[in-house]
C-alpha cells in the first residue's frame, strides 16, 4: 500500500478504550494510531510538517456488519422502488426505464414494499405486462426475498400454471392456481438465472458504486454478505491493486451442495486476506424474511393462516453444510429471522463439532429477529455472534405485531438487543444496505430511539440501547465478529488507524438530530478515504 502522510487529529476522541475513554488527540503514523491522548503529547510526537485535522468529534472507524456491496452499487444503475407509495408507481418507474432501453433487453430493479401500499397486498403481472409488454422485467423486493415479474420474464423463465414450487421457494398463484407474477426466496432463481451474469467490468462498476457510498457515510469496513465466486474474484483483484478504499469482510456464497461449499473454501483456505480483503466465512441461509412470509416459525402467521413460512436450506441439509464450514475452519454465518429458523440454526452449530472449537470460529447468526427468549441461553454456551440490523425494527414496526400476534410471547423477541446483550451475546450492528441506508447515523437512532417514521410510541422499548451501546456494536462488536478485536474497534495506540470523524459531539446531540450530523472524515489505515 502506498505510504500516507502523519496525521494529527484534534478534537473529542469518543476511544471505546476503557482505559482512556475520551482524549483530545490521535497522532496517525504509518497506518496506526501512534500516539492517543492530549494534544501536547500527540504534538510532541509528531513528526514536523504532520498534516492536522480538526474535528467535532471521532470515533473508532464505523464497520457495517452485514450488507451487499454489489447490491448497493447496483441499485444506483437500476430502477428504484423503494419508498413508493403505490404499485402504480413502481410500474410507471419501470416503463420509464423501458423507453431508454432496447427491446427485448432486460429490466431489473428493487426496493417495493407491499406494506406501504393500500392493502398491503402483493402485486401481480398484470399492470406489469400492460406497461411494460417488450421488456422482461424483474424487480425485487425490499428485502431482497421476493421478486416481481411481467409476462415477458416469466415467459422467459418458462414459468406457467404448471411449475411446481422449488424447494425452499413459492410461486405466489391466483385462485385458479396461476402463477401471479411474484416468485418468493428460492423461486426468483427462476427467473435470476435467465438474466444474463454481469462482466467483470460491470461487477467493478457495482463494487466501486458501492465502496464510494459508503465510505462517504464514514463506513470504514463492511462485512459483505453472500458473495459469489466471480465477485471474489474483482474483489481480490482489486485488493491486490490497492484500490479497495474500506475493508471488505467478504462472506462466500453458500449455495450448492457441501461439495461446492468445499471447493469454494479451498480457494481461500491458504490466503484468506489480500490487502484490506478478508475471506474466511461462508453465509448460508436457513430461511426467508419475515415481510415476504417467509421467515420459518413455529406456529402460523398471524396475518395468514397456515402458513409457518419456509426453509430456503432445509434443516438436515443445514447442518451438513455447517458441518463442512467448521471442518474447513472458516467461520459459519447463517441467516435466520424467524424463531424456528433461529432454533435450527442453534441447533445446526451446536452439532458441528466440539464446542471448543466452533465457539473458536465465532459462529454468527444473521438477522436473528424473532428468537425464543428461551433459546438465548443456547447462544451464548455456542458462542454464537449476533449481527443484528437497528433499521430493520424501525422499517418493520408497523406491520410485525400483525405477522406475530400483537401482545404474543414470540412478540416479545422480536429484534431484541438488549435481551441479547443481557444473555451475554456479542452483539455487532449492520444495516443490510441496500435493504436498509447503510448510514450508521441512522441505525445509532433506531437502537436508542427504536421509533418509527411517524410512530408516538417506541417499538418494543425495554429492548432500547444507549447510544455508547449501538456505537461499540457499530464498531468494537463488528471488530470481534471478524477476528479484528486486537486491531481495531478502539482508538488505542498499536490499533490500526480507522476512524470516523462528525462536524459534532456524535455521542451527544439528539437522537433526532443524529442524521443530519455531517460526517466530516472517513480514515482507513491511516488514510483519508472520505472528506467533507
Amino acid at each position: 500500500m502506498a505510504s500516507a502522510p502523519e496525521l494529527l487529529v484534534i478534537g473529542l476522541l469518543h476511544t471505546l478504550d476503557p482505559a482512556r475513554p475520551v482524549a483530545q488527540a490521535a497522532l496517525v503514523r504509518d497506518g496506526r494510531f501512534a500516539c492517543v491522548g492530549t494534544v501536547e503529547a500527540c504534538a510532541a510526537r509528531a513528526a514536523p510538517g504532520a498534516r492536522r485535522i480538526e474535528v467535532g468529534s471521532a470515533v473508532p472507524g464505523l464497520v457495517d456488519a452485514h450488507g451487499h456491496v454489489m447490491g448497493l452499487g447496483r441499485a444506483e444503475l437500476e430502477v428504484s422502488c423503494t419508498g413508493l407509495p403505490t404499485e402504480d408507481a413502481c410500474v410507471a418507474r419501470a416503463a420509464e426505464r423501458a423507453r431508454a432501453l432496447p427491446e427485448g433487453s432486460w429490466i431489473r430493479g428493487r426496493g417495493w414494499d407491499q406494506n406501504r401500499w393500500p392493502g398491503q397486498a402483493f402485486p401481480t403481472e398484470a399492470r406489469l405486462s400492460r406497461a411494460v409488454p417488450d421488456h422482461p422485467v424483474f424487480l425485487v423486493r425490499v428485502d431482497g426475498h421476493a421478486g416481481w415479474a411481467n409476462a415477458a420474464a416469466l415467459a422467459a423463465a418458462g414459468i406457467g400454471p404448471d411449475t411446481q414450487d422449488p424447494p425452499g421457494g413459492k410461486l405466489v398463484r391466483d385462485a385458479r392456481g396461476r402463477p401471479t407474477g411474484v416468485l418468493v426466496d428460492a423461486a426468483m432463481d427462476l427467473v435470476l438465472k435467465r438474466i444474463p451474469a454481469p462482466s467483470p467490468a460491470e461487477i467493478e462498476e457495482a463494487l466501486r458504486r458501492g465502496m464510494d457510498a459508503l465510505v462517504r457515510l464514514g463506513i470504514t469496513a463492511a462485512h459483505d454478505a453472500g458473495v459469489t465466486p466471480e465477485v471474489l474474484d474483482v474483489y481480490r483483484r482489486l485488493a491486490a491493486e490497492d484500490r479497495l478504499p474500506l475493508r471488505v469482510y467478504a462472506m462466500i456464497e453458500g449455495e450448492g451442495t457441501p461439495a461446492d461449499l468445499t471447493a469454494r473454501m479451498a480457494r481461500w483456505k491458504a490466503s484468506p486476506e489480500v490487502g484490506r480483503l478478508t475471506v474466511r466465512a461462508v453465509k448460508i441461509y436457513a430461511d426467508g424474511a419475515l415481510g415476504s412470509r417467509g421467515a420459518a416459525l413455529h406456529e402460523d402467521y398471524s396475518d395468514d393462516p397456515g402458513n409457518r413460512g419456509l426453509f430456503l436450506t432445509a434443516p438436515d441439509l443445514l447442518r451438513e453444510k455447517v458441518r463442512a464450514v467448521v471442518q474447513a475452519g472458516f467461520q459459519p454465518a447463517i441467516h435466520a429471522i424467524g424463531d424456528r429458523g433461529i432454533a435450527e440454526t442453534i441447533s445446526a452449530i451446536e452439532g458441528a463439532g466440539e464446542r471448543g472449537a466452533v465457539r473458536a470460529l465465532r459462529p454468527r447468526i444473521e438477522h436473528l429477529q424473532i428468537v425464543r427468549l428461551a433459546d438465548l441461553p443456547r447462544l451464548a454456551a455456542a458462542g454464537v455472534v449476533a449481527s443484528m440490523q437497528p433499521s430493520h425494527a424501525t422499517s418493520d414496526a408497523p406491520w410485525v405485531p400483525a405477522r406475530l400476534g400483537a401482545g404474543s410471547a414470540r412478540l416479545a423477541g422480536a429484534y431484541a438487543w438488549r435481551s441479547v446483550l443481557r444473555a451475554g451475546v456479542p452483539l455487532a450492528f449492520g444495516s443490510d444496505f441496500p435493504i436498509e441506508s447503510p448510514d450508521a447515523r441512522l441505525g445509532l437512532a433506531a437502537a436508542e430511539t427504536r421509533l418509527a417514521s411517524g410512530a408516538a410510541a417506541p417499538f418494543l422499548p425495554e429492548e432500547r440501547l444507549r447510544r455508547e451501546e449501538a456505537l461499540r456494536a457499530f464498531t468494537a462488536g463488528a471488530a470481534y465478529a471478524a477476528f479484528a478485536e486486537g486491531r481495531r474497534g478502539m482508538i488505542r495506540e498499536g490499533y490500526d488507524a480507522d476512524l470516523t470523524a462528525f462536524a459534532g459531539d456524535v455521542l451527544a446531540v439528539p437522537a433526532s438530530a443524529l442524521p443530519a450530523l455531517p460526517v466530516t472524515h472517513t480514515m482507513v489505515g491511516g488514510r483519508i478515504a472520505f472528506e467533507r
